[in-house]
């Protein structure tokens, strides 16, 4: 029989918690910032989303897959409640899931790899300092697009449409959408809205700031930037792959996480 070696990894794992050793499983915990055995064939993190998030410098471009079990709050990345991990591995093995390959985003500047990893599966985000305003020129495939002036800018990919780039207003999109969300962040010219491209373009991006100083976001990772600052951000060669489940689709995770066509006037109906 072949065995199915899957590793757990987030806060929410305890080593007395681990399953019990079962035919045809291996279970073993991975630690913040260890190595993901080329070995793995399924990773669980036990967590929230900022937990799946950090599971991406684990699984960079090996495509082993994830399942993201929710101890968190809203759970949009990690649908499956704690109840589920007692049908999951047999869910895995009848191959009773779904396959989702969520796009990578690349960022390119120099020196930056020495400083943190540079991929991001939800956003990438420039934001101020300090309280004085930053300028951010953006060019889409060498032609000027705009010069966002306010609190920064946020490049979402289709999975991160539903996390900080809809809470400035961006729209969502379904994940397999092929597309990349360039939101502004309070902007000082209101003639600017969030622009939706294809996920074939490369985004060139110079911060400027009247501050000394700005924040480069990845996801839940950050650094701290001077002004002039430039990078390139673009789609990259290898995507995330994560196992949804019966019930925790895209459509359902609106329609539970976000209450899409929730009417109070309808005594709290959906529609």
């Amino acid at each position: 029989m072949q065995i199915m070696n899957v590793a757990f990894y987030g806060s929410a794992v305890q080593k007395e918690w681990l399953p019990a050793p079962v035919a045809g499983l291996s279970f073993h915990k991975i630690e913040e910032k260890s190595k993901l055995p080329g070995t793995t064939d399924l990773l669980v993190t036990l967590g929230g989303d900022g937990t799946f998030l950090e599971a991406l410098e684990l699984v960079r471009d090996s495509n082993i897959p994830i399942a993201g079990i929710n101890f968190g709050r809203l759970g949009f990345l990690t649908g499956c409640r704690p109840d589920f991990i007692d049908r999951l591995f047999d869910a895995v093995r009848e191959g009773n899931y779904i396959t989702s390959r969520h796009t990578v985003l690349s960022i390119e500047a120099k020196g930056l790899e020495d400083q943190i990893y540079p991929f991001a599966l939800n956003e990438v985000c420039v934001q101020r300092l300090s309280s004085a305003m930053v300028e951010v020129d953006v060019k889409i495939n060498g032609q000027p697009l705009s010069t966002y002036r306010g609190d920064g800018i946020i490049v979402a990919t289709p999975t991160g449409s539903t996390a900080y780039s809809l809470s400035v207003g961006g729209p969502i999109v379904f994940p397999n959408s092929g597309v990349l969300i360039l939101s502004p962040i309070a902007p000082h010219n209101l003639n600017v809205r969030p622009i939706v491209l294809p996920d074939c373009d490369e985004l060139q991006i110079c911060v400027k700031s009247r501050g000394q100083k700005a924040q480069l976001h990845l996801d839940n990772r950050s650094v701290i930037i001077d002004p002039e600052y430039t990078f390139v951000v673009k789609k990259a060669p290898f995507t995330v792959t994560s196992l949804t489940f019966l019930g925790n689709d895209f459509i359902s995770a609106l329609r539970e996480k976000l209450m899409w066509g929730f009417d109070k006037r309808n005594g709290g109906e959906q529609v």
